[in-house]
Order: structure tokens, then sequence, then C-alpha cells
């Protein structure tokens, strides 16, 4: 059996249903999606640097003279008037979606509420732990 091009039937993108629409995060490219494996993983990834990382996943760019953020699928939540909390919650995704895996990112998504019941710090540290032992297993 010959194999099909993959690009005929194979999405990687990621599609986030919100309000009745869906938005589309575009795949990052092999570079980013490693260095937010690193961040995510390894590091992982300080209040902070979520909101950072969150408008950079959602395709916005900082203007170094406003401050202001704009471009990507973030200007389409901004234009439909998404409240913070969910351009949040939908750029976090991504990064966990791109940076660590898609069945993760998933329950993150269902799980909304997670971060007010457990410590994410803690439980990102102990991902991280556990995918240096699985690492050193190999």
């Amino acid at each position: 059996m010959a194999y099909k091009d993959l690009d005929t039937f194979f999405d990687p993108d990621l599609h986030l249903p919100i309000r009745g629409k869906t938005y589309t995060v575009p795949a990052p490219g092999a570079p980013e999606a490693a260095r937010l494996r690193k961040q995510v993983i390894a590091e992982g990834l300080p209040q902070v640097m979520q909101v950072f990382e969150a408008l950079k996943i959602l395709g916005a760019e900082i203007d170094p003279e406003t401050g202001d953020w704009s471009g990507g699928v973030y200007d389409e939540m901004v234009a439909d008037d998404l409240p913070w909390p969910m351009i949040f919650h939908a750029g976090r995704t991504a990064i966990i979606h791109y940076g660590f895996s898609a069945d993760m990112a998933e329950s993150h998504w269902a799980l909304a509420q997670l971060g007010k019941m457990v410590d994410l710090k803690d439980a990102t540290e102990m991902v991280g732990k556990f995918m240096a032992h699985v690492k050193s297993k190999q």
C-alpha cells in the first residue's frame, strides 16, 4: 500500500470552539514547537510568561512602540468581543497542545476550573520530573 500525501488528510492546526464559532490556531514550525516543549516540560511556564506565550501562540505580536498586541487569531477573538479569560484559556490550551500533548490540552480545555483546584506550578513540575524519568529510561 502506498502512502497518501499527509497534507491531503491530516490537519496539524488546533481548532477551538468558543461561543458557537471555531477559532483556528495554526501549528507552529518545528523550531517553535521544540522551544515550547522545552519551556513547558523542562522548565515549566511561570505565570508571568503564560500571558506572553498565550498571545504569541495565538499569532499576536507586540508593537514595541505602543506595547499593544495584535495579529493572528487573537485579533479575531478580540473582534468577536471574547472576554480575556476565554482568550487566555484558548492560548494556554494551544501552548499545552503544541508544547506537551494533544491529550493534555484536551483535558485542560475541558477542566477549565482545574487551576483553581490544584497548584499548576506543582503539577507542571511533577509532569516535568515524570518526563525526565521516562526520558532517562529510554
